[in-house]
């Protein structure tokens, strides 16, 4: 088997990976980072610098409409009707669950909320299982449509968007 085979488009699942290490970077490096807790265990030690994604959807409610255009509005209904697993621990063992929505939690911070598990999931969830995981089409859907609603997002965001386009890798 050779080191990096996958089912799924490579192109696609490399400008997958590319766009949301750039975005995370942009969100930090626009100010979107979580602040430390003062009462932290451990205070000799900096705290890590984690991207603040709740802030982040917070500061597009009101302006991030799904229906905006037919990609974005196909993007979010397939998020929002067919979210990404997650992986849980069942009975001492891994096993795959449909995120539960809280009735409160409006449709950006879901949806932003889903890209990240679609990321969580190819990184280190265990997309890698072909006998669990063999609806390559679901998981192709769930890439292009993460990636129409952070480009989006970033229409939205001029200073993430501006950070963004200065980020190399």
């Amino acid at each position: 088997m050779p080191l990096c085979e996958t089912r799924a488009d490579r192109e696609l699942l490399l400008t997958f990976f590319l766009t949301f290490a750039r975005f995370e970077y942009a969100l930090k490096a626009s100010g979107l980072f979580k602040r430390p807790n003062r009462h932290r265990n451990d205070v000799s030690r900096p705290p890590e610098a984690h991207p603040d994604w709740d802030t982040f959807a917070v500061s597009l409610r009101g302006l991030f409409r799904t229906d905006k255009t037919e990609s974005l509005k196909s993007a979010c209904e397939y998020i929002l009707d067919c979210p990404p697993w997650k992986q849980v621990i069942i009975n001492d063992g891994i096993a795959w669950e449909t995120p539960v929505r809280p009735q409160q939690e409006w449709d950006i911070k879901f949806i932003l909320r889903m890209v990240r598990c679609v990321r969580n999931n190819l990184f280190h969830g265990g997309k890698y299982n072909f006998d669990v995981h063999e609806d390559t089409a679901r998981t192709e859907r769930l890439l292009s449509s993460s990636l129409t609603v952070l480009k989006e997002c970033l229409d939205l965001a001029p200073a993430v968007k501006r950070e963004f386009d200065d980020a190399t890798i």
